[in-house]
């Protein structure tokens, strides 16, 4: 695990994670698996209910390479001289987002890999179908959601769904009862965020089947066309968050604009993550999960 900002981020790659989700569906307790981006650590430093659900999640997954960038600067080491150590994280601060488009690998360690949303969605539903655990869908529109199960039954062909609902205006208690009577043992939460893990959170308790519960934004938008895909190149050079700041301007409300969004993203995460350094020092490894 690295602590970044007082959240435990799991030095995971997609094998691992696949390997923990099978454990996770065969074993008899409930967990919670969070998909954390950049954003995501911003709002809990300002939102205590929000870093209270990131902290007592099971497992916390580096979506974004923001994140990975994070885990890379705030562990390298410094002096122990005040001025000095300052000066050295300030340029600490400034090679490791170069070498972000320069020298990706260099921000490969202590987290090896990001797990975009997509992806990590794609591990979970391949760890399901290898434990031949049913899986329900709750969140997005109903022709989102129907779209996006069409697509995932032809991809996972041996992958039982268990069902699903739109996620705009059901009646909770409703969708816990199916849920329940659905088996599933996987459920798939995309009501934006922080609606669908405060739903979770306060939810979860009341689902005797569900083994692994996740959210998942707004991922069945793209399983389903809703969404166009980040070019890869775009990706290839860390320009994801300028791709969705023109592409996905759908919600354009307060502060949940994707202009908004972005800037916490990015130079509002930067300036943490640095201040935080500045202030604390060097995050330590957990030596045991760190490799």
């Amino acid at each position: 695990m690295v602590d970044i900002l007082s959240i435990d981020i799991a030095a995971a790659t997609r094998q691992s994670l696949l390997d923990e989700i099978v454990r996770y569906l065969k074993d008899t307790e409930t967990r919670v698996v969070g998909k954390v981006p950049s954003e995501f650590l911003v709002r809990s430093l300002r939102d205590p209910d929000f870093r209270a659900y990131l902290q007592t999640t099971d497992l916390n997954v580096a979506d974004g390479v923001g994140v990975l960038w994070a885990a890379r600067f705030l562990t390298l080491d410094t002096v122990r001289l005040p001025v000095a150590r300052q000066l050295q994280t300030l340029w600490q601060a400034a090679y490791s987002l170069g070498s972000l488009v320069l020298r990706p690998s260099f921000c490969r360690y202590p987290i090896p890999e990001r797990i975009r949303g997509l992806d990590a969605l794609y591990v979970m539903l391949e760890a399901a179908q290898e434990a031949e655990a049913p899986v329900y869908f709750l969140g997005a529109r109903a022709e989102v959601n129907e779209g996006a199960r069409s697509r995932i039954r032809t991809k996972f062909p041996r992958l039982v769904i268990a069902g699903g609902r739109e996620g705009y205006s059901f009646d909770t208690d409703a969708a816990v009862r199916e849920i329940d009577e659905s088996k599933a043992a996987l459920l798939i939460v995309a009501l934006g965020s922080p609606r669908q893990e405060y739903w979770i959170r306060d939810n979860l308790h009341k689902l005797e089947e569900v083994r692994v519960a996740v959210g998942e934004g707004g991922t069945l938008d793209l399983i389903a066309g809703d969404y166009r895909l980040t070019p890869g190149w775009m990706q290839a050079v860390s320009l994801e968050w300028l791709w969705r700041l023109f592409m996905h301007r759908r919600n354009k409300s307060d502060s949940s604009s994707r202009a908004c969004r972005v800037w916490n993203a990015v130079a509002v995460f930067i300036f943490r993550v640095v201040r935080w350094k500045l202030d604390q020092g060097p995050v330590l490894l957990d030596g045991a999960d760190a490799g």
